[in-house]
């Protein structure tokens, strides 16, 4: 999911271990014509504003393709810093990514869960709500995001289940008393 530690874990183990980070999400605001990710998350907009939809729908195509063209870089020990909507790329995406490197699922404990509808709001990212947005008659836009994003997270733990290599918890990799080379060990083992 946006904000779950993704990039911060990609990160922190591709400069300690000299490892090529490729990440996807600026891959698709290059594509766009952005500079950062808060224009991207601008460009599409909020599940309730008018042409979310077919603002959704056109960043699904584009994080397709830019996945697609990660997983083509050539580039010696890459880490792909896929987005958390990876799971909507498609079949053919997912087992070239299944078949070409290890994937680590972090999940969201309940603790995380606060954390993520909080940072929704604060740290705005684009996000795919798919059908798991809704708004009751008289509800706010922002208690309809709040209502909707544990629902949102639990469809889309079952993808990120299946998809992956190794589980991690958000909890674990964003404890400030574990190391970067804690995590890569708690990793190796299953490599």
């Amino acid at each position: 999911m946006s904000n779950i530690g993704k990039s911060y874990t990609a990160k922190r183990v591709a400069d300690q271990f000299d490892f090529t980070l490729i990440e996807v999400d600026k891959l698709i605001w290059e594509e766009l014509g952005h500079d950062d990710m808060a224009s991207f998350a601008e460009w599409q907009g909020q599940p309730y504003s008018k042409g979310y939809s077919e603002r959704e729908e056109k960043s699904i195509s584009l994080e397709t393709a830019a996945t697609r063209k990660a997983l083509r870089i050539n580039a010696p020990n890459t880490i792909l810093d896929t987005t958390g909507s990876v799971i909507y790329t498609g079949d053919t995406i997912l087992k070239e990514l299944s078949r070409t490197h290890y994937v680590v699922y972090i999940q969201a404990t309940e603790d995380a869960l606060e954390r993520l509808k909080l940072q929704y709001f604060q740290q705005p990212k684009p996000l795919i709500w798919k059908s798991y947005f809704e708004q009751v008659p008289g509800q706010s836009d922002k208690d309809a995001v709040l209502a909707s994003y544990p629902k949102l997270l639990e469809a889309r733990a079952e993808s990120y289940d299946a998809l992956a290599d190794a589980v991690l918890s958000s909890e674990y990799i964003l404890n400030s008393a574990v190391s970067v080379e804690d995590i890569f060990k708690n990793l190796k083992p299953a490599l």
